[in-house]
């Protein structure tokens, strides 16, 4: 389904490259505002344009609603293809860089004949942005810090983006008959992915021809490189073992083996009678008498345990019985609530909670206190119509103030059935002033989850510096939830903060932040982390059932009133 977000993407191309070639003139500034009106209407757009509703919406010209026409029927605008084969491919790449907008990109184009990432990182070098109008040292400065920051994400991905690229590869090779499975840092649960690693069986020849024709070149599939091991078929256990364990790890398990009178080597397993065939890691750990040691928890100092042994179940995908941080149309989401709703059943969900942005994210078209209450109603009249569905949780992602207080009063939020307390502003301040801001909204009394805490954006945006522990101490002692925040943009907290989480007892919320109907897959991404993390069913507090969830929000609705 296309929907409103890629409506308003090809309206800001269109803007941008009319920007670029006309300067100031009215048509990059009609799309852009466009794309802004686009972004903020509410309800499905589609039936809006179907109507004839979008013709009457305010900014929305003929020429505007022929584009969106052509948008929604899943083809690009003949426009936009025209404009962009006159245009450098290149300036489409310097739209990246943080900073540089239509005005800045076309006057290196004009003006310094800058048409290139490349170029312009030379150009930084030899201080020749100095000369253009609109530029000065702080703007070089900041423009070559940029490029030295996409510099070093090139080549990685995010995990939903690796996932995909993985599915290509795997799926090519399965057509061409070879038998392979996936390995590397995307199994073992890594943030960012700066290779794909592909296990096959057998010769590698025939496996090179497959991945040729999904568009791999010299080892690189759109520019991320992917590394191909191969193993014999009695020895590919221990070559996934190999190369979804860190070298910490697969150390211990040698000399586990040898003390048993094994030896294990890269090479294979073997015993006093010859080579151990093992079709799979997990054959590996059994037959040197280990209970098998998931992907996810394949790291130094994770200790082996027997086999038989007691151990902890760590979360599956399938404990989760809801999500609790998720938009609509009514912000900055592109599915209607009833949409939602929908996903949440395919999904398994037994509810579902609705968090808009609060009134004071403008940006997102945060939601007054009159449209909150408006939404409360809806999901009342929602759940009484359909009491089989997934029930839905009036809430709001309540954004953290600059003093550390929630958006909107007390009373306002006293309704809500979940309030989630998340920083969207004031990044970069001093590490003891965050810190006093974040553990104030923890011991906010209304304040039920800490979202996607630490702000961090993924080959993006660096984290907020704060006293974690503080701030997980806070927690623990005003009994508030922290999230795992699933969107492969965040995966905020790390498995490294969520293992001093659960050291804390404080509860761990994985979240979709779900902003359509497919967003919902990012609970897969929260729970590859939280493994990492050692989490089990147990400390995750959308694995409660829903009757034991509104028990224990109805004990932070008393702990206010006591």
């Amino acid at each position: 389904m296309t929907d409103k977000r890629t409506v308003a993407d090809v309206l800001s191309r269109l803007a941008f490259v009319h920007e670029l070639l006309d300067g100031e003139g009215q048509r990059g500034k009609t799309y852009a505002a466009a794309s802004r009106t686009v972004w903020q209407l509410e309800g499905d757009l589609a039936a809006l344009h179907g109507s004839g509703a979008l013709a009457r919406v305010r900014g929305l010209g003929p020429s505007t609603l022929a584009v969106i026409g052509v948008v929604l029927g899943g083809a690009t605008p003949d426009e936009l293809t025209a404009l962009e084969a006159k245009l450098p491919p290149g300036l489409f790449e310097l739209r990246r860089i943080k900073g540089l907008g239509p005005a800045k990109i076309r006057g290196l184009w004009k003006g310094l004949e800058i048409t290139s990432l490349a170029e312009l990182e030379q150009a930084c070098a030899e201080n020749r942005l100095l000369e253009l109008s609109g530029f000065g040292k702080k703007t070089q400065e900041n423009v070559a810090r940029a490029i030295a920051e996409l510099r070093a994400h090139e080549g990685k991905l995010l995990r939903d983006g690796a996932m995909e690229r993985m599915a290509s590869l795997l799926g090519a090779l399965r057509d061409a008959g070879i038998s392979a499975r996936a390995v590397g840092g995307l199994v073992r649960g890594d943030e960012t992915i700066d290779r794909l690693e592909i296990l096959v069986i057998g010769e590698v020849g025939p496996a090179s021809e497959a991945l040729a024709k999904v568009g791999v070149a010299g080892a690189r599939l759109d520019g991320t490189k992917v590394v191909v091991h191969t193993a014999r078929a009695e020895d590919v256990g221990v070559a996934e073992l190999v190369h979804t364990s860190s070298p910490g790890h697969f150390g211990v398990l040698v000399a586990h083996a040898k003390a048993r009178g094994l030896t294990l080597s890269e090479l294979g397993l073997s015993g006093a009678h010859g080579t151990i065939a093992c079709a799979d890691a997990e054959a590996v750990y059994r037959a040197m008498e280990l209970s098998p040691t998931p992907a996810e928890r394949r790291d130094e100092g994770v200790p082996l345990v027997g086999l038989g042994k007691i151990t902890p179940k760590l979360l599956e995908l399938g404990d989760l019985r809801g999500a609790l941080h998720n938009h609509t149309v009514a912000s900055d989401g592109s599915a209607t609530l009833r949409e939602m709703r929908e996903a949440a059943r395919r999904a398994g969900l037994t509810y579902l909670g609705i968090t808009e942005h609060s009134q004071s994210a403008d940006y997102a078209r945060g939601l007054t206190v009159e449209r909150l209450r408006a939404q409360e109603r809806e999901i009342a009249d929602a759940n009484a119509s359909d009491p089989l569905a997934p029930t839905l949780l009036t809430g709001v992602e309540s954004d953290i103030l600059a003093d550390g207080a929630l958006d909107y009063r007390d009373e306002d939020l006293a309704s809500l059935e979940v309030v989630v307390a998340s920083g969207h502003r004031r990044f970069g301040l001093a590490r003891a002033e965050t810190t006093a801001r974040m553990i104030r909204a923890a011991r906010h009394p209304r304040t039920d989850v800490m979202g996607h805490p630490t702000g961090r954006l993924l080959l993006g945006r660096p984290p907020n510096d704060f006293d974690m522990e503080a701030f997980l101490e806070a927690c623990a002692q005003s009994g508030c939830a922290v999230e795992l925040n699933g969107s492969p943009h965040r995966l905020d907290l790390s498995a490294e903060h969520l293992a001093m989480a659960k050291a804390r007892g404080v509860l761990v919320s994985i979240a979709a932040d779900a902003h359509a109907t497919g967003e919902l897959d990012h609970l897969a991404h929260g729970v590859v982390i939280a493994r990492r993390a050692g989490l089990t069913a147990e400390d995750v507090l959308n694995a409660r059932s829903l009757t034991e969830l509104q028990s224990w929000l109805a004990s932070r609705r008393a702990r206010v009133l006591s």
